[in-house]
């Protein structure tokens, strides 16, 4: 009698060695999926080192009480530190108060070009960071501005609550709407181009008469020896959805108390402010530098 053997199983089976090489593609596979979580720690590990350093940098150089938030973009933080140049870091700093008006001012630098050694940075010797390119700025929000206006003796205004900031064009902010309806114009309530000068609608609730009442003024913004003018233009006034019209001369003197001068501080590295934007709920003072030194002295 003849025996059969199973040939996918017997020794020297062929089966034998595909189950090895499964076995050894398997291996392979976890080794990898282990390199890669090791390198991903490792950047980020780097990662966390670094901005930590330019946190601490910061911190001293704009006169914070705590660490802004440091932030590096780009893929891979390793192969930027290898090159020793990053290509943007981003710097935020929230809640930052400016005297006693501006009590929540937030902070924001977008960093090009930072250059910082692998070796100085492991080493810990890393005491300057030169940086090509600075984009820096500071936002005013609606509660500092309603704060700024409610620092007059007249009750009216001090009454103003849920403060609104909106852009508009400059054209909207001096064109007076047509029998109380509004113009094209600010129904648009777009901005302009990035500049020196911007339009802003600041609408409040205020107590008239013992009525709630929807005020609205059109200003225009400005940077005026590195600080923000509000320069107000016109008004309306809304209750219960009608217009309000109130005589000129009294229309004046409500204008004349929303005018201010906010103080906003110095921009990140003493950048030079260059233009003013408005956002919903925001007044953003901008500016630009090249060629700088985070933590020079």
């Amino acid at each position: 009698m003849t025996t059969m053997t199973n040939s996918g199983t017997g020794p020297g089976g062929r089966a034998a060695a595909p189950r090895r090489r499964s076995k050894a593609v398997r291996r392979l596979v976890i080794g990898v999926l282990v390199l890669v979580a090791l390198l991903v720690a490792a950047d980020f590990g780097a990662a966390a080192v670094f901005e930590h350093e330019v946190s601490k940098r910061a911190q001293q150089q704009f006169d914070l009480r705590d660490h802004p938030s440091v932030k590096v973009g780009g893929f891979s933080f390793l192969a930027q530190a290898i090159s020793g140049e990053y290509d943007l870091v981003t710097i935020d700093a929230k809640g930052v108060p400016v005297q006693d008006t501006l009590r929540d001012v937030d902070v924001h630098a977008d960093l090009r070009g930072v250059q910082a050694p692998l070796g100085d940075l492991v080493g810990g010797s890393l005491k300057t960071v030169p940086i090509r390119e600075v984009e820096g700025q500071v936002r005013i929000k609606a509660a500092d501005v309603n704060r700024a206006i409610q620092a007059n003796s007249n009750e009216v205004v001090q009454s103003i609550t849920n403060l609104t900031i909106d852009p508009v064009a400059e054209k909207a902010v001096t064109t007076a709407p047509a029998d109380g309806e509004e113009t094209p114009e600010d129904g648009a309530e777009t901005a302009d181009q990035e500049g020196t000068t911007a339009g802003v609608k600041l609408c409040g609730t205020v107590a008239i008469a013992g009525s709630d009442t929807e005020l609205c003024v059109f200003s225009l913004v400005s940077l005026v020896n590195n600080a923000v003018e509000i320069v107000p233009k016109r008004l309306e006034l809304r209750s219960g959805g009608n217009p309000v019209q109130l005589p000129q001369a009294i229309q004046n003197q409500v204008l004349k108390m929303f005018k201010r001068t906010l103080n906003p501080g110095t921009l990140p590295f003493k950048v030079t402010p260059t233009a003013i934007t408005v956002e919903q709920g925001v007044l953003t003072v901008k500016g630009k530098a090249e060629n700088l030194v985070l933590g020079r002295g």
